[in-house]
């Protein structure tokens, strides 16, 4: 079991579940009673705890498949950190891949059924087939596999913007012609692109940490392109460009004479970005790499824990 938990990585399963109820209850539901106390969400617990467990499975299948398709990159690159034909036997693992996202796509097929708008479920049939193209051929393509992952890692917190706010469009436009939810979309948009950025940075790094493994079995990642000292300059300059979005995101708050959140912003994103700039700029070793792209993932989890500073100040 503890074999099987470690293949679905379940901290990030967690921190996945964790993410889609903040932007539910953190920051679409304190926007709605903002505008109006009579203003509910309209999924109900029961759809909403499936829709998130719908993703969750995704999820958990794609860490299968990828594991499953890496076994020999793995010997090299992380030989002390595979569970595949160590804890788990590889046709338990095809198995399970196989059953998990099958049901993943009928809860999410159930769903989107119930609230009436069933295409929107082939936004989970894209994510299964992506992340099955994923680990068999993009992740060994030049930056295609980085922007792959990091555009399903978006979809996260927008999935969840897309169902409620869709549906309470339809509901409350009736009701009220002078309804706006473009605030929201504005902050739902926001979140996943800040996503979007620390995963694609993540990835660049944990290329540069699995180089050599890479490399011995025919990838053709961003640091075996282009080299791992021009792929820590690209590191560098999205990290940077982040800052300053942060940067004016701040200037913005001030103006709102909201010091709360630029100081936030400060301690617990800007600092960890400088941080991940110079372990990104000093790293020699695998070790090190694993370190920078530790620090990105911790700033993507302190991003979505910014809501909780939306929700008090709502």
């Amino acid at each position: 079991m503890l074999s099987f938990l470690k293949l679905i990585r379940i901290q990030n399963l967690l921190i996945i579940a964790f993410t889609q109820y903040m932007v539910r209850f953190c920051l679409i539901l304190p926007f709605l009673k903002a505008r109006s106390t009579y203003f509910e969400l309209q999924l109900s617990e029961l759809q909403f705890f499936l829709l998130v467990l719908s993703t969750v499975m995704i999820a958990a299948a794609g860490y299968i498949i990828n594991d499953y398709f890496d076994v020999r990159i793995d010997k090299v690159n992380k030989p002390e950190r595979m569970v595949i034909d160590k804890g788990v036997k590889r046709r338990v693992a095809m198995g399970a891949h196989t059953v998990i996202n099958i049901i993943a796509l009928l809860i999410a097929l159930y769903v989107s059924y119930s609230v009436g708008h069933w295409k929107l479920a082939v936004l989970q049939f894209i994510c299964a087939a992506g992340l099955w193209f994923y680990s068999t051929n993009f992740k060994r393509m030049f930056l295609i596999g980085n922007v792959v992952i990091a555009l399903f890692t978006a979809l996260v917190p927008l999935v969840v913007g897309i169902y409620e706010l869709l549906l309470i469009y339809a509901h409350y436009l009736p009701i009220d012609e002078t309804l706006d939810v473009s605030n929201i979309w504005r902050w739902v948009l926001g979140l996943s692109f800040f996503a979007f950025i620390t995963t694609l940075l993540r990835e660049i790094i944990k290329d540069m940490e699995d180089f050599e493994g890479d490399f011995e079995y025919g990838c053709y990642t961003m640091p075996i392109a282009i080299g791992i000292n021009k792929s820590k300059i690209i590191v560098v300059v999205l990290s940077l460009f982040t800052i300053g979005c942060l940067g004016y995101l701040q200037f913005l708050q001030v103006q709102l004479t909201d010091f709360i959140s630029v100081t936030y912003f400060a301690i617990a994103l800007q600092i960890p970005f400088i941080f991940l700039i110079y372990k990104t700029i000093k790293a020699t070793d695998k070790k090190q790499f694993r370190i920078a792209g530790n620090t990105a993932k911790f700033i993507m989890f302190m991003g979505v824990c910014y809501l909780f500073i939306v929700d008090y100040l709502m």
